[in-house]
């Protein structure tokens, strides 16, 4: 081979390698934004489940409040009726 022939392998070698590293260098910026895509779904996902964990405590002590106060009623309304039941006993035995 000559010198011309070598000089221009090397340039199309060059050029080869530059239209490939231009190719991956778009493939890279590609993923890079489809990973960057992916993390703000993620942050978003972990905040759902963070809003969803903090609905579910805040149920839950409304169902402990709400469950205190029925058995409150209920105390008080079997107490009434024993109350109301003890007194018609007393009538009767007039």
């Amino acid at each position: 081979m000559t010198q011309k022939d070598l000089v221009r392998e090397l340039k199309n070698t060059i050029k080869e390698l530059t239209d490939e590293k231009d190719d991956l260098v778009k493939k890279l910026q590609s993923k890079e934004g489809r990973i960057k895509q992916v993390l703000v779904q993620l942050e978003q996902s972990v905040d759902d489940v963070a809003h969803c964990g903090k609905k579910i405590r805040e149920q839950e002590d409304e169902i402990k409040e709400l469950t205190e106060q029925v058995k409150d009623l209920r105390k008080s309304t079997e107490a009434k009726e024993e109350k109301t039941n003890s007194d018609e006993q007393e009538t009767q035995e007039d």
